[in-house]
Order: structure tokens, then sequence, then C-alpha cells
């Protein structure tokens, strides 16, 4: 017999626990003030149907604004259920309701009569409902399910996270289900637990000691005896060991212990051999009868961070390269399902990663048994993020206890899990000095949160991730007084991840290396891991030099090669400190935040190697797998920029073979090295229109090819280039500029600097101002290559920073010889911001034309360069 919800029991024939889904057969209504919805008799018939899991929320599009179909709304959902428990084989005398998510307070009515509240969107949680159950007839089930934003005042004033760059979603966007159990049965409310733990306690090669723990609850009025039979079974499900003992169950909860030695454990060992035993707790009356049966997985292994020598698994040193993940997806945002749980864990090991940073708070379950089954070493964590007050005061008592409460769920539902290596017990909570330094100093709550941890499970390292510690170079948050000098919460936790952006947010890419240095001999005897880094990309925008002119971190453009030339920086500084015990790539997808506008994208963080829908993995994706994966790889860069603005440009592969083969159109372009991923032609010659690119490589004597096609719509003969500017420009009377490219020296600058208000943003005076927006400055030149013949060259220029004539002198050379000199911008224009025009003539050596720029007081600049054939 089916439920009205369309459940049935699961449950083995000779196991008394069962288990029925509640995901279908729901009603739904978003909307705050409303009355009397907990009451069986009310009337939810024009409510919408709906399964779950579900969320009302729907945030993150395409596109430079958000879609009318988005759905932002933070407040409270109704929901409401009428189900029927079908007959079992043995009735259950216990029923228990589990959640597995409910976002982000949950209040929850059993017909008619209130089970509770939990707060925490991200446990796995449960209510005692067997007084109130009906075992025949109908049962009414009412979930008010609340997200509203977190401020002073607010529902969610102390419930982390209160801040954070992801959306938080509403509604039940995990499983629902009723568990029914004898009245003896291990404990289900231990904040959500299996009630049955296990760990190795020591480990030899010839021998491994085994402690598992069961709690033991009796229901009933009276102590019974109990006989608690516990088995090690290896992976294939055979007997490796058990022990079987008497104890009398009372009213109370009754710690039950066993021991095991396991002769020659086979380990744990990553993704290499990622070897699961199991271990079940059965309970039986004096006559044998099951009363109740818990499995859980065992991994045997040991996990060591050194300050030194990294991660140590199993006495082995095995550097962890992996990435973070968030856990939504477009339309269905935290309502995701085991198959794309499972979608996301295949492109994780596409990737070649070996770790995980299930970020920032509790996944699904489902997500750590993949990480046990496929030997993924996870960092756990919960949502202590940015903040613990909204306005620098001490974090609440309230919010203590739910930060304590959090980490007790995750701690107990996830201990069993081996692939979980570390606990988080925060992320970024140094972020702005207000909370970091007197009385609002986070330094307490973590302490609490640590000793907690430690408390809970002495067997692993704890952690958090640092943002901007003052002392290391640069800082990455705003510079606050001596007086009032913040205190470090590094050295708190057992290691630290540092979450760090350069070249992205702050300083430049030469930094990482240098910080991570400086804090390592700042603390050399605490590990550290890179538990962030990385870089935004959009798909439909794109630079011909990734170098050639500022980002602008929060806003647009994002050229995905930027993040390309960021990874491949970043990487190498990485790879070469062999202290890191781990690095996390920021992010694998995409993922929805309604505080971003960034990119071509809006309500969404575009850091992800992969989109956020898992179609397109980004060009960056495959710079890591042919680092990190042993299968063959060879990928052609720039797929997405087929409409190219110069024809002689570099093509670049990302592949794990030591050479690759190019040709253009049937043209040998030939062979060339590949070195830490990256294999590189220099200089190719494009033809005008369509440019058919074909890479082909040796790896373990197969042949592998790729593919990709350019088009060049100019002419080799006509070259412009927009200065100073990481994008290009499609002047008003249609001409198209490159972005910056070809040159040597100087620094890319703009009237406009990345983050200026649309209200503070200044124009130059000229009949097309954006070609004079950026500029490159300093001393400097540019090599650009055009066939044989005369050319004109125009170059143009703008005053943005003198204030008199005389402040800017410069020369221009052609070839070596004088071009232009003693260039005064500000005299030529007659003021600032005023655009300038001079042409000189021009006839390539060596089949380029090179100009020289040269200060002779203050910098040269140069804003745009277009060069034409004079015939």
């Amino acid at each position: 017999m089916l439920s009205s919800s369309g459940a049935a029991w699961c449950a083995s024939p000779d196991v008394p626990r069962t288990q029925i889904s509640l995901d279908a057969g729901w009603r739904f209504r978003q909307a705050a003030g409303l009355t009397g919805v907990d009451a069986a008799a009310f009337d939810d018939s024009d409510w919408t149907a709906i399964d779950v899991p579900h969320t009302w929320n729907r945030i993150g599009n395409d596109g430079t604004e958000r879609s009318p179909l988005s759905n932002n709304v933070q407040g409270i959902g109704w929901y409401r259920l009428h189900f029927h428990i079908p007959p079992s084989p043995s009735q259950p005398r216990r029923y228990f309701l589990q959640f597995d998510g409910v976002g982000e307070i949950a209040d929850v009515w059993l017909n008619g009569h209130y089970l509770g509240k939990h707060a925490g969107a991200f446990a796995r949680f449960r209510f005692d409902a067997s007084p109130w159950v009906r075992p025949s007839g109908d049962n009414v089930l009412v979930v008010k399910a609340d997200n509203s934003h977190p401020q002073r005042g607010s529902s969610t004033q102390d419930v982390i996270p209160l801040k954070g760059d992801f959306f938080v979603f509403g509604g039940i966007y995990r499983n629902v289900s009723l568990i029914g159990t004898q009245a003896v049965h291990l404990d289900l409310m231990d904040f959500g637990a299996p009630g049955l733990y296990a760990h190795a306690t020591d480990i030899q090669s010839n021998e491994a000691a085994i402690e598992v723990v069961g709690r033991l609850v009796n229901d009933a009025s009276r102590a019974r005896p109990v006989q608690v039979q516990t088995t090690l079974l290896d992976a294939a499900g055979h007997l490796v060991t058990e022990s079987t003992r008497r104890v009398d169950a009372t009213a109370q909860v009754t710690q039950v212990d066993a021991h095991f030695a396991v002769p020659h454990p086979h380990l744990w060992s990553g993704v290499k051999d990622p070897y699961l035993y199991h271990v079940v707790m059965t309970l039986r009356d004096i006559k044998g009868n099951v009363l109740d049966r818990v499995e859980q997985p065992l991994g045997i292994r040991t996990m060591t961070l050194d300050p030194e020598r990294g991660f140590l698994l199993n006495g082995q040193v095995t550097p962890l390269r992996g990435a973070s993940m968030h856990q939504d997806r477009p339309v269905k945002g935290w309502a995701i399902s085991t198959d794309d749980q499972r979608e996301d864990f295949d492109l994780l090991g596409d990737l070649g990663a070996n770790a995980v940073r299930l970020a920032h708070y509790q996944h699904d379950q489902y997500s750590y048994d993949l990480a046990d089954a496929r030997g993924v070493v996870v960092w756990a964590e919960i949502p202590v993020v940015s903040q613990v007050s909204f306005d620098g005061s001490p974090a609440s008592d309230a919010l203590t206890a739910n930060a304590r409460q959090q980490l007790t769920e995750l701690i107990r539902q996830n201990y069993n899990h081996p692939a979980i290596a570390v606990w988080s017990i925060g992320n970024e909570v140094d972020l702005t000095p207000t909370q970091m330094t007197g009385p609002s100093h986070p330094k307490a709550l973590l302490q609490t949160l640590n000793t907690l941890a430690k408390r809970e499970d002495p067997f692993r390292a704890t952690t958090l991730a640092d943002c901007c510690e003052v002392g290391l170079p640069p800082h990455t948050a705003p510079q606050i007084p001596p007086e009032s000098r913040r205190e470090v919460i590094v050295g708190i936790a057992d290691s630290v991840g540092y979450n760090r952006y350069f070249g992205w947010y702050a300083g430049t890419f030469a930094d990482f290396g240098v910080m991570l240095d400086a804090a390592h001999a700042l603390r050399p005897a605490l590990p550290i891991a890179v538990s962030e880094y990385g870089a935004g990309a959009a798909l439909t925008q794109h630079s011909d030099d990734a170098r050639g002119g500022p980002i602008n971190p929060h806003g647009r453009p994002h050229p995905e090669e930027y993040q390309n030339l960021y990874h491949e920086v970043s990487w190498k500084a990485l790879q070469s400190r062999d202290y890191l015990w781990a690095n996390f790539v920021w992010n694998l997808f995409d993922f929805s935040s309604d505080s971003r506008n960034e990119g071509d994208l809006t309500d969404i963080n575009e850091k992800g190697l992969v989109s956020y829908d898992r179609k397109t993995r980004k060009d960056a994706f495959y710079f890591y797998r042919a680092n990190c994966n042993e299968a063959p790889t060879l990928h052609l860069v720039g797929r997405r920029y087929v409409d190219r603005s110069y024809a002689v440009l570099k093509v670049k592969a990302y592949s794990n073979a030591s050479a690759a083969h190019l040709a253009i159109n049937g043209r040998d372009v030939g062979e060339t090295s590949c070195a830490e991923g990256i294999c590189l032609w220099p200089a190719v010659h494009l033809v005008s229109g369509r440019n058919e690119l074909h890479a082909s490589a040796t790896i373990g004597g197969s042949m592998i090819e790729d593919a990709m096609v350019w088009t060049l719509s100019g002419s080799e003969r006509m070259v412009r280039i927009k200065a100073g500017d990481i994008s290009g420009y499609v002047a008003r009377n249609g001409e198209r500029y490159g972005s910056d490219m070809y040159f040597d020296g100087g620094s890319a600058a703009g009237i406009n600097p990345p983050d200026t208000a649309a209200a503070d943003r200044v124009a130059v005076r000229a009949d097309d101002p954006p070609l004079f927006d950026s500029a490159r400055e300093g001393d400097f030149a540019y090599r650009i290559p055009v066939p044989d013949g005369h050319y004109h060259v125009t170059l143009r220029f703008e005053e943005a920073v003198a204030t008199a004539a005389g402040q800017r002198l410069f020369d221009v050379t052609v070839n070596g010889q004088p071009g232009l000199s003693n260039l005064d911008i500000y005299q030529a224009a007659g003021g600032r911001m005023i655009g300038v025009e001079r042409v000189v003539e021009a006839t390539p050596q060596q089949g380029a034309i090179e100009l020289g720029f040269h200060g002779r007081h203050g910098k040269a600049m140069i804003s745009a360069i277009a060069i034409t054939p004079a015939e």
C-alpha cells in the first residue's frame, strides 16, 4: 500500500526499522502573515502542488540585467502534506520525522501539534512524532520555512550565516521521510546523527585497532535486556570480525562499546584506492528477534597535516589539489538531486582533483558518501562566514549557541566519513576591521568552536579560512590605525587556509608566493593551506592579451583569458611550495550570489572553472586537467573567442603531452614543446575569413586531437590597438580595435579606475571618447607585425593628469628613428581630458613596425594606435 504522498515503507524483511519517503504530494504557498495553517482542516486546495526537494527562490541568469523570472524574496514559505502510513511486517512503535535540509528556519506541526523548531539551513534534523502520528488514517504535516534576510530584529538574526557571498535559498530543499522503529533502537535524536560511531585508534601494517560506539535508546516504560551484535564487514560484504554482548537497555541513552583488531588492514588510500569497510550494529531481544540495525562506513587511514611536508595520507606525502564547490544550480537552486551531485563529483574527478572543499556549510549526506567512495579528501565546514554580528558588537549568546549546534550536527552526522580530513570553524570572519577590534573580535567564538570540535572529534584536525591577517604583505582588507591593530585569528585552529586573490582583488601575481612564504616564516609550526584563489571568467568576454589592462574584479568585463592567465601563474606559485597541505581553486562551478553583477552574468559569481549549468568547461578547467589528471589531455584555448582582432597572435593549448603539433587550414605550423601543461605557438598567422586550427599530440602511444575555428574579419595590413585596455572596442565609425597587444613594458591605466560608480565616471572630449579612456604609460615599446609596405600610423593621446603645459613631455620613435619629439599633450590639446591625434609614417622592418615611447619629463603614454596602408 502506498501513502497518499506516493511513498511506501523501505526496509529489509528482517529489520524492523522502516522508512517512507514524504517527498511527493505537497502543497505550497510563499506568504507571510497566514494564520491557522497548522490546523488539519485548513483549506490548501488553491495552493501550488509541488514535490520536494523544492525552493521558491530562483536567482542567477545570463545577461547584465536581472531576469523577470528571478525570485530573490527571502521570508516565509508554507508547506502542507497529507499522508497515510502503509502497513509494515513489524508495526513500528516509534515514529521520527526526518528533514535532510530546510532553508533556513523550520517550524513543524503534525496533526495540529507543534513538534518544534530547527534553526540552520544545512544539517539533517529529526523530531520524535510518536505521540501524534496516526498509524491508520490521514496525517497532516505542516512546515513553515523561513529564510528571512539576516538583520537586527529579524527571525534569523542569531542564525549563521549572517552574511556571505552566496544566496540562502528558502524551502524544503532536501528530502523528507518518516522513520519507524521499535521501542529499543539506536539513537535517532542525537543531532540528526546515525547513533553509531567508529574509528581506528591505532593503525599498523599488521593490525588496526577499531573502536565502535553505539547509542542505545529504550523508549519503553521498563528496562529490558538486549543483545548487541557489532559486525565488521569488508568491501565485498564478507565478515571480518564481530562481537556480541548483552546490555540492559534503560530509559536513558546507553552507550555500547565494541573493540576490534583487524589483521593486515586494507587502507583507505584516497583516489588510488578508496577501500571501505562497513560497521553494522544489530540489536536483538533475548529471543533473537531483530529490534534495530544500523550500518556505517569505515575507512581505515591516517591523515596528518605537517607544517613542512604538507598532507600525509597513511604516512605518505600526498599533495591535495582540489576545488571548492557550492550546492546550487540554475532554476533548482539548492533543491538538487543525487544525479546532480554525482555529476558534480564526475566533473571534480575529470579535473583530476583529489580533494574538495564543501563550502561554506554542511552539504547533503550523499556528497560525503561520494567522497568516501571516490577517495576525495574533504574540507568540511560550518557557515560562520564574514561576520559574527551586524554592527561590531560581540557575537550574541544565541548566535554562539546556534554555531555550536551547527558544528555539532556537522561532526556527529559526518563522523564516520573517512574522506573528511578537517573540520573548519569559520571563513573570513576577519573581513572587516570592525569585526577584528574591541569587543566584537570573533576570537572568543572561534576558540569556543575549536574546543567543541576537538571534544566531539579528537582524531581530526581543525582549520579556518583567513582572508586578511595583518602583517602579511600585501594586505587584502582595509588598513586600520596602529592603535586599533586587530588581533589575528590565525593559530586558533590546528591549521589555517588562506583565501587570497593576488592579481584579482588586490596586489599582483608576484605577491602570492611572497605572502605564503611570509606566513610560513611567521608560524613555522602551523600547517598552511590555500583555501581559496581564483578569478572570474565570462564565456562571452575576451581579451587578446590578458596582461593588457587592469581587471575590474567587481564589475565588467571579465575576459576568460584573464582567468586562464591567473590560474597559470598562481598554480606555478603553489606548486613550488611543498609546505602547503592543500590548494583549493575557488570555485569549481559558477554559483548564485545576489550581490554580484559581473562579467556577462547577473546574480552569479563566475569564478567557476565550469559554468553554472555545468554544460561548459571553461579553458582553465583543462589547464588543471592537464596538470592533475593522468588521462590524456589536449585542449586548444580560446574556442569561444571566435572573431579575432589580429592576424598575428599566440595559439595556446593545455596538454599533458610532452609536445604538440599545430596546423591551420591544413597548413603546417609546426611542433612545440609543452611544459607545466602549456603548449604555446608564439606568432601564428591567420588569413582573412575562416581559420581551422587543428592540434595533435601523442600520449602513451596514442594520438589525441582537438580542433577549433577562428575567423579574421579584418586584414593583416590593418592593425588597431586600444592601449591599456583588457578588452577591445568598436569605434563609432565601425572600426574595430583589439585589446592592448604587442607591447613590451609600461603599465595600463584608465581615466575611470575599476569600480568607479556610473555617476562618477568621466569622459574625454573627442569625436569618439571611449577610444581615449584607457592608456599605456611609462617607458615602453610596441612591435606590431604587418606585411611589407608603407603605412600611416595614427596615434591617439589624452592628458588626464597634468594641469599645465610642460608637466608631461615624451618622445615617440618609429623603428628606432625620431617620430614625435617633446610631445606635450596638454599643450597640444589646449587642456586636460581632450583627445589629440598625431600621424606618423612607417615602413616595417623584419616584418614589424616598432614604436618606442620614452619619457623626458613624466611618463610617456598612448591611448590608441591605428596602422593602415598608405597606398
